[in-house]
């Protein structure tokens, strides 16, 4: 009956192994600058499963009914007489489920466990389990899994006790078959300074192995463990009854140790079991830079990556200070109806957040397909922010290619500093986005992304007979990580005929882009300073052309000395009309004028021409001093203001004795050419 159940026990674990899709592990100092004797660490898991058939609830796998009894401990098995205590209260398996899809049948879970070791503690620890999925092409079974982190509690060169990198990649990744994809491994490190660099894993003969293996070689045990040494054990595991026979009582000799030249000599370890590279990848499948380079021949099939993160004190350095496992799978999928990838449009506005004070913002991802026959189907987070609530995944009610998920957020006083969070988004295609990452920044208490404004008024104004009033307003602000400034620009100009307003508006906005400043500076100086000269110029040339004689006369008496002086425009306009029209009104009516300009008294007048003054007369020789009928049309002068007859007039010109007092009877016309002559002799003198 014992025997029964023992075979039953390890069924199920081989069972179990078929719905693991990998995970990792790593740790962290709750005080780096702790320089007692003893050091708290944190050790996180994070392991990915098959959903349904893991349930999603606390205690991560046995919580799912049938599976009570697959809880295994993270074990030491490297350096064990340095673990600080570990051994001797080791963490289990156990982890509590995180988020599931259902559309992608992947639940993941996580839990991080307290322990207190000796300061400079240093030893590897392994979560060891059989079997991963039928892998490769051709599909090979049984194929386990070693997820295998060093801890080193020794001080860092700098002098503090290091932080291992962390690397989270979601499982399984989906590559579409005949198509080279990228795989990125999103790796952090909160040591500024630090070089991650990711490598494969390898595997190294003679490891220490644990649980019921440390003393047999029992049934699943590695063939490779040195209780195995001396039996029948051959290829992988322990497949011979329920242990493998002992055909010899001595022990293998252990294989050499590797040496570094920071750490003490240690027994070489297995850090990717039955999945080391390459033979667990297609051919061509490279790594560099944290990037997978990935191309799958043979569609419906499955690969299993085995990778470790290390981090070294700079880029020349040789001798990691800790090393991070990542393990997943990528499964190639035949040719979907739409293979275009979905997109996931990034936050905007500001990135830091308070302590103590509750966030909300939605991410949002679309695809470029048919909606008829295409939907965004989840938007699964890669790498998550503890305490970060995710809400489900809701279609967009504007666009039928648009869904989002909503995220709740209070930061505590523990996560001060940068926290970065990743998100993929996936088509019913199991098509994938490029994964998204976001960083915020944790304050305690300043207000978030202060803002500066700054206002700018330009006016200008032009007295005319219209008024043209234009206004732009140009408003943008540069954003940072941790800092939005924010400036307002308004330019203004006025032209009105009698006053100038100015007005001035400021306008405070946040947006992302600081180059939209200078675009919108161009466009206003290239369009507004040209539309201002033009209107200049149209103003002074009307001024010109339209000049009032009364102002162009002073200002050439005052330069030239003369009292008659007129515009040359002026005068020469008012000369083609005088010539004709011999006559200029006076301050009087003229509608008296119009009645006294018909005179049946007799007059005469001197015969002269000049160009000096406004006023032209007719003199007749004394030959020519008989009696005559002439006919004089009046014209409308454009220098005058007046307007005068514009009929044929008959006039009797008899020759006869001018009047003795010319100057106080007659027309207005003529008291206006004695007036005239009597200046201009008086001038002469």
């Amino acid at each position: 009956m014992v025997l029964v159940l023992l075979i039953l026990l390890r069924c199920f674990v081989v069972i179990d192994g078929n719905h693991f899709n990998g995970g990792t592990i790593r740790w962290q100092p709750i005080n780096p600058y702790s320089n007692s004797s003893l050091v708290a660490i944190s050790i996180i898991q994070s392991y990915s499963w098959s959903y349904p058939t893991i349930t999603c609830t606390t205690n991560v796998p046995i919580s799912t009914s049938g599976r009570s009894n697959t809880n295994a401990n993270v074990t030491c098995v490297v350096d064990c007489s340095t673990d600080g205590g570990y051994s001797t209260k080791p963490v289990n398996i156990l982890t509590d489920c995180v988020s599931v899809s259902s559309s992608l049948t992947m639940l993941t879970s996580q839990r991080s466990s307290n322990r207190t070791l000796t300061a400079g503690a240093h030893f590897y620890i392994s979560y060891e389990g059989s079997a991963w999925r039928a892998l490769n092409n051709p599909a090979q079974s049984s194929l386990y899994w070693s997820i295998l982190c060093f801890i080193d509690l020794r001080l860092r060169p700098d002098g503090f006790i290091n932080t291992p990198p962390e690397a989270n990649v979601v499982s399984p990744q989906y590559a579409i078959v005949n198509r080279t994809t990228q795989i990125q491994i999103p790796v952090s490190d909160v040591n500024v300074g630090d070089d991650v660099r990711c490598r494969w894993k390898r595997r190294a003969p003679f490891i220490a192995c644990t649980g019921l293996c440390s003393s047999v070689c029992e049934f699943l045990c590695k063939c490779n463990c040195l209780a195995c040494a001396g039996t029948t054990c051959t290829g992988l595991f322990c497949l011979t009854g329920f242990s493998c026979p002992v055909i010899a009582t001595t022990s293998e000799t252990p294989g050499t140790f590797p040496t570094t030249s920071t750490y003490p000599v240690r027994q070489s370890i297995d850090e990717c079991g039955g999945i080391c590279y390459p033979n667990s990848m297609p051919n061509g499948t490279t790594l560099s830079n944290c990037t997978i380079t990935f191309k799958g021949l043979i569609p419906n099939t499955w690969y299993a990556v085995a990778i470790q993160v290390e981090d070294f004190i700079n880029n020349t350095s040789t001798t990691p200070m800790s090393s991070v496992p990542v393990q997943f799978l990528i499964y190639v999928m035949p040719t979907p109806t739409c293979s275009i990838a979905p997109v996931i449009l990034p936050l905007t506005g500001c990135l830091e957040v308070t302590v103590g004070v509750s966030i909300t913002f939605n991410i949002s991802a679309y695809h470029l397909c048919d909606p008829n026959y295409t939907e965004i189907t989840d938007i699964v987070v890669s790498k998550q922010i503890d305490g970060m609530e995710v809400g489900d995944l809701t279609a967009s009610p504007a666009n039928a290619s648009e869904f989002y998920v909503n995220f709740t957020w209070t930061p505590q006083i523990s996560q001060l500093g940068p926290q970065e969070l990743c998100t993929i988004a996936y088509t019913d295609d199991k098509v994938q986005s490029t994964q998204y990452c976001v960083t915020f920044t944790v304050i305690m208490s300043s207000p978030p992304c202060a803002t500066t404004t700054t206002t700018t008024t330009s006016t200008t104004s032009t007295t005319t007979t219209t008024t043209t009033t234009s206004i732009t307003t140009v408003t943008s602000t540069t954003s940072t990580t941790s800092t939005t400034s924010t400036t307002s620009t308004t330019s203004t100009t006025s032209t009105t005929s009698t006053t100038s307003t100015v007005s001035s508006t400021s306008v405070i906005s946040t947006a992302q882009s600081g180059s939209n400043l200078s675009i919108g500076l161009g466009l206003g100086l290239g369009l507004g300073l040209p539309l201002l000269m033009l209107l200049s110029a149209l103003a002074i040339c009307l001024c010109c052309k339209w000049c009032s004689e009364f102002f162009w006369r002073k200002r050439r008496q005052k330069f030239s000395g003369k009292k008659d002086v007129y515009c040359t425009r002026c005068r020469g306009q008012c000369t083609g009309h005088l010539s004709k029209n011999s006559s200029i009104l006076s301050d009087e009516d003229p509608g008296q004028y119009r009645r006294q300009y018909i005179n049946d008294n007799p007059w005469t007048q001197t015969r002269s021409s000049y160009y000096d003054i406004p006023f032209h007369s007719y003199s007749l020789s004394p030959s020519d001093r008989h009696s005559m009928t002439m006919t004089r049309t009046t014209l409308m002068s454009s220098c005058s203001n007046s307007v005068l007859p514009n009929e044929d007039i008959p006039m009797q010109v008899i020759n006869s004795a001018p009047p003795s007092d010319l100057s106080h009877r007659g027309s207005i016309l003529v008291r206006a050419y004695v007036k005239q002559e009597n200046i201009r002799e008086k001038f002469s003198n």
